[in-house]
């Protein structure tokens, strides 16, 4: 499986040293998701992605999944798109309501690794292009990077 992003350089840059938790999650890092495994692509290039707020959800979903035989559901926010997270036994189930009929399945070991080096890789790149979000206590309380 390959998660991966896109991060849209077309944002409303704003103070990021103090923007507080909504705009972090929801207006600042927009982008597309790329989610491919072989030949099933639940890639949204949709370019307005809330990137912070999906690696945070699919941290939370991860977790979930990891202790339960769960199903959770990230929503698309400004959509009606979804993607749904099964866990068969020892793997993870992902479609997407965008493309049906495509499934993805991982094993979970696979899909939390993929899911902390999201927001390993997606921490790195904003505090990168952008070093005052690592003056901003509720950025710093995300830790994106799993530290």
């Amino acid at each position: 499986m390959r998660l991966d992003y896109r991060l849209s350089e077309e944002w409303e840059q704003q103070d990021l040293s103090t923007a507080e938790e909504t705009d972090l999650r929801y207006s600042a890092a927009p982008g597309d998701i790329i989610l491919r495994a072989d030949r099933t692509d639940l890639s949204a290039n949709w370019g307005w992605i809330p990137l912070i707020d999906f690696a945070l959800a699919l941290r939370e979903i991860a977790e979930t999944l990891a202790v339960s035989e769960a199903c959770e559901t990230f929503e698309f926010t400004e959509s009606d798109a979804t993607l749904e997270f099964e866990r068969q036994g020892q793997d993870v189930a992902i479609c997407g309501s965008y493309a049906p009929g495509e499934v993805i399945l991982v094993p979970l070991p696979v899909f939390r690794e993929q899911v902390r080096e999201f927001g390993r890789r997606l921490d790195a790149e904003l505090l990168a292009k952008h070093p005052e979000l690592g003056k901003n206590p509720t950025y710093r309380r995300f830790k994106l990077s799993g530290a």
